[in-house]
C-alpha cells in the first residue's frame, strides 16, 4: 500500500534543486512541528474532556456528544472560512503585494467574525426545534444534558471564529509557535475548569460548558493582544476590518465559501447520522463519542499538514510558481502518510490501556473497540489523500471542484452507506462507521485525478 501510494505522488527527488527551493526542510520543520504538538495538546485535552464528563453519567456524555456534532459543523465552517482567508492571504503574499495581504487579513477577521455572530443567533432561538428534529427519540435526561451544553457553548461561535483566524494569519506567516503556545493555554485552562466543574462543584455538563466558553474566550482575546503588536507581515488595522472592501471579500469567499459549504454539508451529514445514531441507545451513542475522541488523536498528524498547506501552496501559487507548488504539496503528503501510518498503529496497541480510563459499560466498551478499528484502517489506506491533497488543491483557488467531489463523495460514500449498513442492514453505530472509508476512496481518487491533469493550475486568486 505503501508503495502504491509513494508512486502516485512522491517527489522527484531532483526536480528542484535545494537552493531554489521556496520552502527548506528546516522551514517546514518549523511550520508542521509546532502544529503536530498542538493538534495532539487538542486531541487529548478532547479525550480528557470526554473522560471527565463520562463521571457525570451516560446520560450526560452522550448529550455533551450529540451536541458537539451540531458544535462540529459551526467550528468546521469557521476553520473553512479561515482557511479560506488564509490562502487568500498567502496568495498575495506569494504575488508581493504586501498591503493587499494585509487589507485581506484584516477583511477576513471580520467576515469570519461577523457570520459567526449570525451563527450564534439563529442556535439560540431555533434550538428547541433543532435538537428536537435531530435528537427526538433520545433519553429525557440525554435530551436536559444536550439542551444545557448547546445554549452556553453557542455563546462561544464569536469567539471560536476569531480565534481561527487569528491561528490562520499566524500560520500564514509561517509562525505556528504562536498558535501551539495560546493553544497550550487555552486547553489547560479548559481542562483545570472542566476537573473543577465535575468534581469539585459537581456542576456536569453545565460546568464543563461555561468552562468551555470561558476557555475560548480568552484565548481569543490573547490572539487579539497578539496580532495587534505588528511584530509581523500581518497584524491588525481596525479601519481596515471595519471597512467593507468588496474585491477582497470576494476574493476571500470565493475560496472560503465553496469550503465552508463543502465541510459545513460533510459536518451537517454528521449530524443528521448522529440523530439516526440516537436510535441505537445510549452504549452506542457513548461509544461513538468515545471512539470519535480517540479517533481525533489518531489522524492529528493529517490534521496538522492540512493546516500547513494553505500557507505553503498558497505562496508557491501567488508567486505563479507551480513546480514548487506541486513539489511541496506531494512532500507533505507523504508526510502526512507516513506520520499517520505510525501514529496509528501505536494508537490501536495501546487502545485496550486508554479503554480504562473511560467509565464505560461492557458493552460500550466492546463497540468502541470496533469503531476505532474500522476508522484507523481506513484512515491510513485512504485519509491522508482525502486531507491535505484535497487541501493543496484548495490552497491552489480550486475550490469548486474540491466542493462539488466533497458533496458527491459525501452524499454517494457516507450517506447512502451509512444508511444501508446501519438501517438496511442492522449493523447501527458499526455501519455508520463503515460508510467512512466509501466516502473516503470517491474524495481521494478524484483529488489525485485533478492534481495529475494540472487544470488546478489555472484558478489562483491572485494575479
Amino acid at each position: 500500500m505503501t508503495n502504491l501510494f509513494a508512486k502516485m505522488i512522491e517527489p522527484p527527488r531532483d526536480h528542484i534543486p535545494a537552493a531554489q527551493q521556496r520552502f527548506s526542510n528546516r522551514d517546514l520543520r518549523i511550520l508542521l512541528v509546532p502544529l503536530i504538538f498542538e493538534q495532539i495538546l487538542g486531541m487529548l485535552v478532547g479525550a480528557a474532556d470526554t473522560v471527565m464528563v463520562s463521571y457525570a453519567g451516560e446520560a450526560a456524555i452522550s448529550g455533551v456528544s450529540l451536541v458537539d456534532m451540531v458544535n462540529g459543523v459551526f467550528l468546521f465552517i469557521f476553520n473553512a472560512l479561515a482557511g479560506g482567508g488564509t490562502i487568500v492571504v498567502a496568495q498575495y503574499m506569494g504575488s508581493r503585494q504586501k498591503e493587499t495581504s494585509l487589507k485581506a487579513a484584516n477583511q477576513l477577521i471580520m467576515i469570519t467574525t461577523l457570520i459567526a455572530a449570525v451563527f450564534c443567533s439563529t442556535m439560540l432561538l431555533g434550538r428547541r426545534l433543532l435538537l428536537g428534529s435531530l435528537f427526538g427519540q433520545v433519553e429525557s435526561g440525554v435530551m436536559r444534558a444536550a439542551m444545557t451544553y448547546l445554549v452556553v457553548t453557542a455563546f462561544s461561535y464569536p469567539f471560536m471564529a476569531a480565534y481561527s483566524s487569528f491561528c490562520a494569519l499566524f500560520r500564514a506567516m509561517g509562525n505556528s509557535k504562536i498558535t501551539m503556545r495560546v493553544s497550550l493555554g487555552m486547553n489547560i485552562l479548559n481542562v483545570i475548569g472542566n476537573a473543577i466543574a465535575v468534581f469539585a462543584l459537581k456542576a456536569g455538563v453545565l460546568g464543563v460548558a461555561v468552562s468551555s466558553l470561558v476557555s475560548r474566550a480568552a484565548a481569543a482575546f490573547v490572539m487579539l493582544v497578539l496580532l495587534k503588536e505588528r511584530k509581523g507581515a500581518l497584524y491588525i488595522v481596525p479601519k481596515w476590518i471595519f471597512t467593507w472592501d468588496g474585491r477582497l471579500l470576494r476574493d476571500i469567499l470565493s475560496i472560503a465559501v465553496p469550503s465552508a459549504v463543502e465541510i459545513g454539508c460533510f459536518q451537517a451529514v454528521k449530524v443528521v447520522l448522529a440523530g439516526i445514531t440516537a436510535t441505537f441507545g445510549t452504549a452506542q451513542i457513548a461509544a461513538h463519542g468515545v471512539a470519535s475522541s480517540i479517533d481525533n488523536i489518531n489522524i492529528l498528524v493529517n490534521s496538522a499538514v492540512s493546516l500547513a498547506v494553505p500557507a505553503v501552496v498558497g505562496r508557491c501559487v501567488g508567486a505563479g510558481d507551480h513546480d514548487q507548488a506541486s513539489y511541496y504539496t506531494k512532500k507533505l503528503c507523504l508526510i502526512a502518510q507516513y506520520g499517520t501510518m505510525v501514529l496509528d498503529g501505536a494508537m490501536y496497541l495501546m487502545l485496550p490501556f486508554i479503554l480504562k480510563l473511560y467509565a464505560l459499560s461492557p458493552e460500550a466498551i466492546y463497540y468502541t473497540r470496533i469503531l476505532v478499528l474500522i476508522h484507523t484502517t481506513g484512515s491510513i489506506v485512504l485519509g491522508t489523500v482525502a486531507g491535505p491533497l484535497v487541501t493543496a488543491l484548495r490552497a491552489a483557488g480550486d475550490a469548486r471542484f474540491t466542493m462539488n467531489v466533497g458533496i458527491a463523495a459525501l452524499i454517494l460514500g457516507r450517506l447512502l452507506f451509512s444508511y444501508l449498513f446501519a438501517v438496511k442492514l442492522g449493523f447501527g453505530v458499526i455501519g455508520m462507521w463503515m460508510a467512512m472509508p466509501f466516502h473516503w476512496a470517491i474524495n481521494s481518487g478524484a483529488a489525485i485525478l485533478r492534481f495529475r491533469s494540472g487544470k488546478w493550475k489555472e484558478k489562483g486568486v491572485a494575479r
